[in-house]
C-alpha cells in the first residue's frame, strides 16, 4: 500500500467491518425469507462497495474475494438460483475469510489463503458469470463487462455530490472515482484530479466515464458509497469541453469549501479516558472550593462558584456523553452466533433483540461482551429443547429466545430470556450438595431464588456430558463475576419447563457516580444512590426481632435484614445490635434484594468521581472503589452487592 493510501487505512477498516456487518445482517434475514429480494440487494450492494473499496486500497485478494461473492449473489439477485442454506452458509464462510483478509492485508501479510474458496464462490455462481475478472492495474476485480477501448460502452456525465458533513471528501470522491474505472474507463473529472485530491472543491464534481453499464447501475454503485447524497447519470456531450465550462470566477468561488455545521471526528478511547479523569479532578477541587466558599461566608465567592458549578456540570456530562455507545453494537454480532451455534446443536430457534440504540459507557460495553456470549450459548445448549421435546410439550417446534437492554433511572439492565425448558431447582440442589457447597439440612433456608444462584458458584453445573458448550451452570461464575466487576449485578428467574430469564444490572458509566455520604465514627462512606431506595429516621420505621437478629418491617408487610454500618465496617465488636435513636435508616436494593443499613451520619448526596483501589485490595469484599472529598479525606466507596454478611 502505498504512503498516499495509507493516510486511509482507519477511515478503510472502520467502513469495512460496517460493510461486514451489513452482508452477514442481510445473509441472516435471506435465510429466514429466502424470497425477500431486499436483503439480497443489501448483501450484493455491500459485497460490491467492499470490493471497490479494496481495489482502491490495493488489497488485491479481498477485492478478489468480494468480487467472487458478489458474482454469486448477482445470480441470486436475477433468480438464478435460490438462496438455499448451503448458499448462505458459503457466503458466511465468504465474510468470514473476508474479515480474516481485511486483518492481514492491512497489516502488510500474506497469510490467509483463500483459493479453495473462491474456487467454491465461482463454481457455486455457475457458468453463467464470466471467470476473467483478473485483476486490474490498481489491484482492483474488473467486471467482465467492463471494458477500457473507445469502441465499446457509452459516453456518460455523473454528477456526485457529497453531503454537508462529509469530513473526508477527497477520500469519498476517490472512492468513486474508482468504483466508476471498475465498472469502464473514466476520461476525465471536473474539477481535475489535483484539485479533487487537494480538496479544492464545495461538495459537488462530475465524473466522465465510458461504461456499458446502465444509468441506474452506474447511480446505484456510487450511491453505495458513504456520504454521497445524490448522483446524477446523463450522457456526456462529446462536442462539449469537459473542462473549463465555468467562468473562472465561478471556478475560484466553488473551491472554497463552506464549512459544515456539524462535523464527526474520530478520537481515541485513550484520549477520552484522559478528558474523564481531568473532568474528575475538576468535581473534586470544585468541592473543595465549595467547603472554602461555606468557611469563608464570602457572598461574591459563592456566587462564582455556583457559575462554575453549573458549567462543569455541562463539561462532564458532555464529556461523559462522548463515551457512550449504542448497545447495538455488541448486540449485532450476536445473531450471527446464534444460528452457527443452533445449527451444530440441532436446534430450531427464533432469535430477536430489543432496545438497540440504549447507550453504556463504552468501557462497560466492550466488557459485556463475553457475558452475553455464555448466556446466549447456555440457552441454546441447555435451555432451548429439541423439536420432539418442544412438540410433545405442546411448544411451538421452533423455540424463542430474546434479548434485550432497557434503562432503569441510571442503571442498564440486560435481559436473556428463553422459553425452554427452564432450571430445575431439585436437580440444582441435589448437584450443589453433591459438590458440598450446601448442606441438605440448609434447605428450608434457602429461596428459589437463592437456588438458582447456586449456578454461579464457581465450576458447577448441571450437564450430564462434557461438551464444547456445556450446561447452564458453565460460564455463569464468569458472568456473575465480570458483571459484578462492572458494578452491576446478576439475577435468575425460571420456571421449569417454561424458560429461563437472566437480567444483567449495569451502571451507566464507571467513572463518575451519584452518592450518598454517610458516616460512622469519624470515618465517611459513599454509598451509590442508584442502590438507594429511601432514608428514614429512626422513628419512622417499625423494628422487629426474627431468629434473634433485627428487621425493618416495609410497607407492604416484608421485612428487611437490618444491619448496622459500625459493625459492618467492623468498628464495634458486637453482632447484629438495634440501631441507635439518633441513628439514619437507608434502605438499600441489590439483586432485586432489600436490605436496611444504620448509620450514624447522613452527610448528604454528592457526586463522586471513582478511584479504583490498589490491587492488594482486590478480593477484600464490600468496597467498590474509593474517592476524595472536597476537605482532601479519602471516602471509601461501598458496595451494596457485597458488603452484608462480611465485615471489611
Amino acid at each position: 500500500m502505498s504512503d498516499d493510501m495509507s493516510a486511509y487505512k482507519d477511515v478503510f477498516l472502520s467502513e469495512s467491518a460496517e460493510y461486514v456487518q451489513a452482508i452477514t445482517e442481510g445473509l441472516l434475514a435471506l435465510e429466514g425469507n429466502p424470497n425477500d429480494l431486499e436483503p439480497v440487494e443489501v448483501v450484493f450492494r455491500g459485497a460490491h462497495s467492499l470490493k471497490g473499496m479494496s481495489a482502491t486500497m490495493g488489497y488485491t485478494r479481498t477485492a478478489e474475494l468480494t468480487h467472487k461473492m458478489e458474482s454469486l449473489m448477482d445470480t441470486v439477485r436475477k433468480r438464478e438460483q435460490e438462496a438455499d442454506s448451503s448458499l448462505i452458509d458459503l457466503m458466511l464462510r465468504a465474510v468470514d475469510a473476508v474479515r480474516e483478509l481485511i486483518t492481514d492485508e492491512s497489516g502488510g501479510g500474506t497469510m490467509v489463503d483463500v483459493a479453495s474458496l473462491v474456487s467454491a464462490l465461482v463454481s457455486r455462481t455457475g457458468a453463467t458469470v464470466q471467470t476473467d475478472g483478473a485483476a486490474d492495474s490498481d489491484g482492483g476485480a474488473t467486471p467482465s463487462n467492463a471494458r477500457s477501448g473507445t469502441d465499446e460502452g457509452v459516453l456518460w456525465r455523473v454528477d456526485i455530490t457529497l453531503i454537508e458533513t462529509c469530513v473526508l471528501k477527497a477520500v469519498r470522491a476517490y472512492m468513486a472515482i474508482k468504483r466508476l474505472g471498475n465498472m469502464g474507463t473514466v476520461v476525465e473529472t471536473d474539477p481535475g484530479a489535483r484539485e479533487i485530491e487537494d480538496e479544492k472543491f464545495d461538495r459537488s464534481f462530475a465524473v466522465i466515464v465510458r461504461t456499458r453499464e446502465q444509468a441506474a447501475a452506474i447511480s446505484a454503485a456510487v450511491l453505495a458509497i458513504s456520504e454521497v447524497e445524490s448522483v446524477e447519470v446523463s450522457p456526456a456531450d462529446v462536442a462539449a469541453p469537459i473542462i473549463g465550462t465555468r467562468p473562472t470566477e465561478e471556478r475560484q468561488r466553488k473551491s472554497i469549501p463552506k464549512l459544515a455545521e456539524t462535523q464527526t471526528v474520530r478520537v481515541s478511547i485513550g484520549h477520552l479516558d484522559s478528558m474523564v479523569n481531568l473532568v474528575g479532578e475538576l468535581v473534586i477541587i470544585r468541592s473543595r472550593l465549595d467547603r472554602l466558599a461555606g468557611e469563608l461566608d464570602s457572598n461574591e465567592l459563592t456566587d462564582a462558584l455556583s457559575a462554575l458549578e453549573q458549567i462543569s456540570g455541562e463539561l462532564q456530562h458532555e464529556v461523559m456523553q462522548t463515551r457512550m455507545v449504542p448497545v447495538g453494537n455488541i448486540f449485532n454480532r450476536f445473531p450471527r452466533m446464534v444460528r452457527d451455534l443452533a445449527r451444530d446443536l440441532g436446534r430450531s430457534v427464533s432469535f430477536d433483540m430489543g432496545g438497540l440504540d440504549i447507550e453504556l459507557d463504552r468501557t462497560v460495553l466492550d466488557e459485556i461482551g463475553d457475558p452475553i456470549v455464555h448466556l446466549l450459548r447456555n440457552a441454546i445448549d441447555h435451555g432451548i429443547e429439541s423439536e420432539d421435546e418442544r412438540i410433545a410439550a405442546g411448544k411451538p417446534p421452533k423455540g424463542t429466545i430474546r434479548l434485550e437492554a432497557g434503562r432503569d433511572r441510571d442503571q442498564v439492565r440486560i435481559v436473556v430470556q428463553d422459553d425452554g425448558k427452564g432450571m430445575d431447582c431439585d436437580r440444582i440442589w441435589a448437584k450443589a450438595v453433591e459438590r458440598g457447597i450446601v448442606t441438605p439440612s440448609e434447605r428450608d433456608s434457602y429461596s428459589v431464588s437463592d437456588i438458582l444462584m447456586l449456578t454461579c458458584e464457581p465450576g458447577f453445573s448441571t450437564a450430564e456430558k462434557t461438551t464444547a458448550v456445556s450446561g447452564r451452570g458453565v460460564g455463569m461464575d464468569v458472568v456473575k463475576g465480570k458483571i459484578e466487576y462492572l458494578g452491576g449485578t446478576v439475577t435468575i428467574h425460571s420456571e421449569f419447563g417454561r424458560g429461563s430469564r437472566v437480567v444483567l444490572t449495569l451502571p451507566l458509566t464507571l467513572a463518575i457516580i451519584q452518592s450518598l455520604l454517610v458516616g460512622a465514627g469519624e470515618q465517611i462512606f459513599a454509598l451509590p444512590l442508584s442502590a438507594v431506595t429511601e432514608v428514614l429516621a429512626r422513628d419512622e420505621v417499625k423494628l422487629k426481632t426474627v431468629d434473634g437478629a433485627p428487621v425493618v418491617v416495609l410497607r407492604d408487610g416484608s421485612v428487611a435484614p437490618l444491619f448496622r454500618l459500625d459493625e459492618v465496617i467492623g468498628s464495634v465488636q458486637h453482632r447484629r445490635m438495634m440501631p441507635e435513636e439518633s441513628d439514619h435508616i437507608v434502605l438499600l436494593e441489590s439483586a432485586e434484594q432489600i436490605r436496611a443499613l444504620a448509620v450514624q451520619q447522613l452527610v448528604g448526596r454528592h457526586e463522586v468521581v471513582i478511584k479504583p483501589l490498589s490491587p492488594i485490595f482486590k478480593e477484600l469484599r464490600g468496597l467498590g472503589g474509593a474517592t476524595v472529598l472536597g476537605d482532601g479525606r479519602v471516602a471509601l466507596i461501598l458496595d451494596p452487592r457485597t458488603l452484608f454478611g462480611m465485615g471489611v
